[in-house]
């Protein structure tokens, strides 16, 4: 019998999808339903199987998984902890995710040996718990490493140009300086501890560094860019992914640096900021047309909202962060499970092209616009009950706030409005292909989550309070 930790098993089981799909590119959607059913269901069982639970036996192969095990080499421990056990479940559903919606509309066939390249790199810095200097002061530098791979899957596939795709990597480029400034910082405070300034210093440039990546205006521009030039699954999957392990370090930091909140203005910076970006995004939704760049600004308008709740910093807050993020990844995947289906049948995402393609792609198209307007808190849709939630917490601090963050959703609804009026108007060219079997399955599915979500939104409790408790 063999035994296996975690981290070692996930790795193994990535380094075979990747090579697999590499290999056997010619069959990519057949290759992607295995690959991504595989993630999905490991994701699935790592999210409900407890820590604490005996070593799992594997079937069908002589190895017994042992959950809690980690793994050390060159001073670093990889291990699986009630806190970051979330977040690789989340990366791995996303992948997952990703992977079989690539089996419906084909993303390039370089994409999902890339992608999943991407993903491990995501699932090693979650993993991290130890390390010569900490993680907290590493994850920015891995941040930006993996955000330069990111590249190949978001253009190379698709034979475009690369500078949007680079934009996407500024924010942990800028702000790896500040953070290892900081940890420079704190490692004095040993050698010093009278000195205040070390250890105020070392805060206020973690606060900045902090406040750069999680990459508000005018940080923004990554997201519409890769909304209008990248396969719309290569660039969700770009930026959930990023944003995952983001607010998933800026937790850890400020729950090992209480300084950050009590000594510095993060609080004033991210509220100012956060403000702008859901603005920005509702103001810019609302003159789009083109469908990926839509998405892209309907994605900042709840990023910025999701910041603008970040920065309460009470307990309160918490419990919405989480849910509303939730709500966005799947709000965010159901809309590429459509519009991957109308890029690949209209052959662009440009205006011209997509007059009338309601009519032959129902499904993709509902799916797009459900998923998309979930994004905006509109009604009957995954996001309503967190935006709700969320201006009414809002609200109770400082109505002008509601205010602002209804405007903005408007304003990003409208530009859905101006979107059907382009779907569903005259056909401009009636020899498009009807819908393929396989991308109306995955289309009904997401359709089905985004409206299920919405009518019982208790559905999502039990997920919700288990990560709350890791985070806690």
């Amino acid at each position: 019998m063999i035994h296996l930790a975690l981290p070692s098993f996930l790795f193994s089981l990535l380094l075979l999808a990747i090579i697999s799909s590499y290999i056997l590119r010619r069959w990519e959607h057949g290759v992607s339903l295995v690959i991504g059913a595989m993630l999905m269901l490991v994701g699935v069982l790592l999210w409900q199987y407890p820590l604490d639970a005996p070593p799992l036996t594997l079937p069908l192969v002589p190895v017994e998984l042992d959950l809690r095990a980690g793994i050390w080499q060159y001073g670093f421990r990889l291990q699986l902890t009630q806190a970051n056990e979330p977040i690789v479940a989340i990366v791995l559903l996303l992948l997952g995710s990703g992977m079989l919606l690539t089996a419906a509309a084909s993303q390039g066939r370089v994409f999902p040996p890339s992608m999943l390249l991407v993903g491990a790199g995501y699932i090693g810095m979650a993993l991290m718990v130890d390390a010569p200097v900490s993680p907290v002061f590493l994850v920015p530098v891995f941040l930006a490493i993996v955000m330069t791979v990111s590249v190949f899957p978001l253009q190379v596939s698709i034979g475009g140009e690369a500078l949007n795709s680079l934009r996407a990597m500024l924010p942990p480029i800028l702000a790896t300086p500040f953070v290892l400034l900081a940890a420079w910082n704190m490692e004095q405070l040993p050698l010093n501890p009278q000195d205040i300034r070390l250890a105020a210093g070392g805060a206020q440039l973690l606060g900045v560094g902090l406040l750069i990546l999680l990459a508000p205006v005018p940080l923004h521009s990554g997201q519409p860019q890769l909304g209008e030039s990248s396969p719309p699954i290569a660039m969700a999957l770009t930026i959930l992914l990023y944003q995952t392990v983001a607010l998933y370090l800026y937790f850890i930091a400020t729950s090992n640096f209480p300084l950050l909140l009590n000594s510095t203005a993060l609080n004033v910076w991210l509220t100012s900021t956060a403000t702008i970006t859901l603005v920005w995004g509702g103001v810019a939704a609302a003159a789009a047309s083109h469908p990926g760049r839509l998405l892209g600004y309907a994605m900042l308008h709840d990023w910025g909202l999701i910041l603008l709740l970040l920065a309460g910093s009470d307990e309160g807050s918490l419990p919405l962060v989480i849910s509303l993020f939730a709500l966005r990844i799947l709000s965010a995947m159901s809309a590429c499970a459509g519009l991957s289906q109308i890029r690949q049948a209209a052959g662009s995402l440009e205006a011209e092209n997509l007059h009338g393609i309601g009519a032959r792609l129902p499904w993709s198209t509902a799916a797009f616009l459900l998923g998309s307007l979930g994004l905006a808190g509109f009604p009957l849709t995954a996001g309503f009950s967190g935006h709700w939630s969320a201006i009414q917490a809002l609200a109770e601090g400082d109505w002008r706030f509601a205010a602002i963050v209804l405007i903005a959703s408007g304003s990003v609804i409208f530009g859905f409005v101006r979107m059907v009026g382009i779907f569903f108007g005259r056909h401009a060219y009636p020899q498009l292909p009807r819908e393929r079997p396989l991308g109306v399955v995955f289309s009904l599915m997401a359709i089905v989550l985004v409206t299920g979500m919405a009518i019982a939104p208790q559905l999502f409790e039990g997920p919700l309070v288990r990560t709350l408790m890791a985070i806690d």
